[in-house]
């Protein structure tokens, strides 16, 4: 089951050394031009991951023409979201996004959407990983912003107590 893809998520991710699970539980990740160009755009040690995962399992393509219930939804979101957005609503895919506004719009268009945290609890239930908290918290450190409650309702949801 391929997905689409906003930066966030697979930056976090590329922060934790942990993109081989999108592979694994996708096979193939498609991002818009403008989320590959801020991909290209970031610094640190992550770029080389991003870079070569581009290689590998994350296809850049171009984006269809999008509707307008679609441009009317997306309209006060960033480039990046309104491209991703547009893009899993037309190819009828599921969204990776971490972005609220973002994904309060693509829920209001009808869109399935998942975020980091249902990445690692999805990689858990199918035994990827051993446990989801650790690697919110390595991605918490690393930089990338996650509530004290979105990490809390991950763990919940893999059946993990308190950390």
């Amino acid at each position: 089951m391929t997905v689409v893809s906003n930066t966030g998520p697979l930056i976090a991710l590329a922060k934790a050394n942990r993109l081989d699970l999108l592979e694994a539980l996708f096979g193939h990740v498609q991002i818009p031009s403008e989320v590959h160009r801020e991909l290209l755009a970031g610094r640190g040690p992550e770029m080389a991951r991003l870079v070569d995962a581009v290689r590998r399992f994350i296809r850049v393509v171009p984006m269809p023409p999008t509707a307008s219930e679609v441009q009317a939804a997306i309209r006060q979101l960033e480039v990046g979201e309104q491209e991703a957005i547009g893009l899993a609503y037309e190819s009828r895919m599921t969204l990776m996004m971490d972005d609220r506004s973002g994904r309060t719009a693509a829920r209001r268009l009808g869109l399935s959407v998942v975020g980091v945290a249902g990445v690692l609890v999805r990689a858990k239930e199918t035994g990827l990983i051993p446990a989801v908290r650790p690697l919110l918290e390595e991605i918490r450190q690393q930089g990338y912003w996650l509530s004290d409650e979105l990490i809390e309702e991950a763990c919940r949801l893999a059946g993990e107590g308190r950390g």
